[in-house]
C-alpha cells in the first residue's frame, strides 16, 4: 500500500472521531434537564429517616397502664390488686397520697426520648396534670423494645403510684413546702431572700386589672432535682418564673427569663437593714406560743384571746412577713425612719402611723391589718382570719402576693 493511501486512512478517522465527538457534546449541552441525575441524588439526601420506634406512644402507655401495684395504697377498694390505671383513676388517691389538689387531670401522655446512650427505644410516660399553665404528675421511663419493655418510675410520683409503701417513704415524698421554703429563703448579697426579691419584683412590674398571682407550683423531676414554678397571670395571660432546685444541696438556678429577672432584683437590692414590722410586746423567737406576747399586752391577751390568736395567726408566719418587710425596706430605705412610724406621738397621743390592728367582723372571724404612713399616704396589707377554720385570707393584693410567694399551691 503506497503512502498516500495511508495517510487518507489515517486522516479519514480522525475526521470521524471529530465529529463523533462533538455529537456527544453537542447532545450533553442541549439534552432535557429532566434526565439529569442531581435531583435524584438531592432527593436522596433531603429524605427523611423516621425511626421505627418514634410513633409508638400508646404502646409505651399501654405498658404502665396495666402494671400491679406493688404495696397497699393506702385507700379502700373492691380488691387488693391495684393497677397503675386504677389508682389514677381515684380521687381519693390522688388527693390524699399524691397531694395533688389544685391540678385537673388531662390523662396518659407520651414523649419518644429520642437517642439516647441507652438505644432509641425510650419514651417518658406520664399521668398529667395541669395546673394552670404547668404540666405534673407521675412519670415513668418505658423502654419498648420487645426484649425488654421495662417500666422504671422517674419521679417520687411515680415511684408513690408503682409502690405506695416504698414511695412514701422516699426523702423527696410531699417536699413541696419545704422546696419552696429553701427557694424563697435563698439569701443574696444585699440580705434580701428570694421571697423579698419576689415582691420587690411585682413592686416593679406595670399592672392591669387582669393581672392575678397563682403561687408555687412543685414539680420533682428525678434523684434530688426539683422544678418550682411560681405562677401568675400578665393581662390574662399566664406566665411564670421557673427555678429548678437541687434538695440534697439546697442550690437552685433560674431556668427561664422572667426566674433569672427576679434573681437580678436579688443580686441588684442594695445592703440594708430590713425594717421590723412586728409589735414591740411580740417576741417571734419565743417557742412557747402563749409567751410569745410580752409585758402588759401578756396578761391582756389572756383575758381577750380571740383578737390574739387572729393577729398571731398573722405574726407567726414569719416567712410572709419577711417578704413584706423587705418590701417595706424597698419602700422607706431605712429601718431607722420605720422604726419612728411605729413608734406613737406622745405630743398629740395619736397612735403611731405604722402598726396593727384587728377588727372582728363575726364570732371567731377577724380582719388583722398592718396600717403604715411613710409620707405619702397611708396604707393597708390585709387579712381575714378564721379562727375556727384555721384559715387565712389575703384581702389586698399585697398580702395575696405575700401569703401565695411562700407556701406551694397543692
Amino acid at each position: 500500500m503506497d503512502t498516500r493511501l495511508v495517510l487518507q486512512i489515517i486522516l479519514g478517522v480522525l475526521v470521524a472521531s471529530v465529529v463523533i465527538l462533538g455529537v456527544v457534546m453537542l447532545i450533553a449541552m442541549t439534552r432535557d434537564a429532566e434526565t439529569v441525575v442531581v435531583p435524584e441524588v438531592i432527593e436522596e439526601d433531603e429524605r427523611e429517616v423516621i425511626n421505627p420506634w418514634a410513633g409508638l406512644g400508646d404502646t409505651a402507655i399501654s405498658l404502665v397502664r396495666p402494671r400491679t401495684v406493688r404495696s397497699d395504697p393506702g385507700i379502700e377498694g373492691d380488691g387488693d390488686n391495684w393497677t397503675i390505671e386504677q389508682l389514677m383513676e381515684e380521687p381519693k388517691f390522688v388527693e390524699e397520697v399524691l397531694k395533688i389538689t389544685s391540678a385537673e387531670p388531662k390523662g396518659w401522655e407520651a414523649q419518644w426520648w429520642d437517642e439516647t446512650r441507652f438505644g432509641s427505644s425510650f419514651f417518658r410516660v406520664r399521668y398529667a396534670f395541669e395546673d394552670e399553665a404547668v404540666t405534673v404528675g407521675p412519670t415513668w421511663l418505658v423502654d419498648i423494645h420487645h426484649d425488654h419493655q421495662d417500666v422504671v418510675p422517674k419521679n417520687v410520683l411515680a415511684q408513690v403510684v408503682t409502690d405506695p409503701e416504698a414511695g412514701m417513704e422516699s426523702d423527696y415524698y410531699d417536699q413541696e413546702r419545704q422546696v419552696v421554703s429553701a427557694i424563697i429563703n435563698h439569701r443574696f448579697p444585699g440580705g434580701i431572700n428570694l421571697g423579698g426579691a419576689l415582691l420587690v419584683y411585682f413592686q416593679q412590674r406595670d399592672k392591669t386589672d387582669d393581672d392575678a398571682v397563682l403561687g408555687w407550683t412543685v414539680n420533682h423531676i428525678y434523684q434530688e432535682m426539683f422544678q418550682a414554678f411560681f405562677q401568675w397571670t400578665d393581662g390574662g395571660e399566664n406566665v411564670y418564673a421557673e427555678f429548678e432546685f437541687n434538695y440534697d444541696d439546697q442550690t437552685l438556678r433560674p431556668a427561664n427569663l422572667q426566674a433569672t429577672e427576679i434573681m437580678a432584683v436579688g443580686e441588684e437590692f442594695d445592703p440594708l437593714d430590713r425594717v421590723d414590722v412586728y409589735p414591740g410586746m411580740y417576741d417571734p423567737d419565743e417557742l412557747i406560743e402563749r409567751n410569745r406576747w410580752q409585758g402588759p399586752a401578756q396578761g391582756w391577751c389572756r383575758r381577750n384571746p380571740d383578737p390574739c390568736e387572729a393577729l398571731g395567726t398573722i405574726l407567726a408566719d414569719r416567712a410572709m412577713l419577711e417578704t413584706l418587710e423587705w418590701t417595706l425596706t424597698e419602700d422607706t430605705g431605712s429601718a431607722d425612719l420605720y422604726e419612728e412610724c411605729k413608734t406613737p406621738d406622745e405630743d398629740t397621743g395619736e397612735p403611731p402611723a405604722c402598726r396593727w390592728e384587728r377588727e372582728e367582723l363575726e364570732d371567731r372571724l377577724w380582719k388583722i391589718s398592718h396600717v403604715y404612713d411613710l409620707g405619702d399616704g397611708e396604707g393597708e396589707i390585709a387579712w381575714q382570719v378564721h379562727l375556727d377554720e384555721e384559715r387565712v385570707t389575703p384581702l389586698d393584693p399585697i398580702s395575696e402576693l405575700a401569703y401565695r410567694a411562700v407556701r406551694p399551691r397543692r
